[in-house]
């Protein structure tokens, strides 16, 4: 038996890097793999690569950045987010919107996301798991590359 067999894992920016291997990583660990982003088209050809080699992946839409992607957020057993951006210029060029979308995609989308994942953990009695990965630009202090 696989080590995550009869699990379902929704990862939160496989689109490419790291998110697209750990989603890659956990689908062949035996668990039913989601892999989720904005870019659609990518995320369907690597979830048909994982089911060409006999293993269960489907794609799905959702923008950290957009709210209103997450209404339909599927019941999982693991949560993985690896979604995140950064805008390479000096802070004080930054504009109000791009400060905003900043926040909604590397703090409050991904805090959204996984309390409505989390109610449905409690709610279903799941002993389930929640994994954030973050870069090592937060602890570098390189410059344009930290916020």
């Amino acid at each position: 038996m696989q080590p995550l067999q009869n699990k379902i894992a929704l990862v939160v920016g496989a689109s490419r890097g790291i998110g697209l291997a750990i989603a890659r990583d956990i689908a062949r660990n035996g668990a039913r793999t989601i892999l989720a982003s904005r870019d659609l088209s990518t995320l369907e050809n690597e979830a048909a690569a994982l089911r060409s080699q006999d293993l269960d992946a489907t794609a799905l839409r959702l923008d950290v950045s957009d709210p209103q992607t997450f209404a339909n957020l599927p019941e999982v057993d693991i949560l993985v987010n690896v979604a995140g951006t950064n805008i390479r210029k000096p802070i004080e060029q930054y504009s109000n919107d791009e400060i905003a979308r900043l926040l909604q995609t590397n703090l409050l989308g991904l805090f959204e996301i996984t309390r409505r994942v989390g109610r449905g953990m409690i709610e279903r009695g799941s002993a389930g798991k929640i994994i954030f990965i973050g870069s090592l630009m937060s602890l570098l202090g390189l410059p344009y590359l930290s916020i």
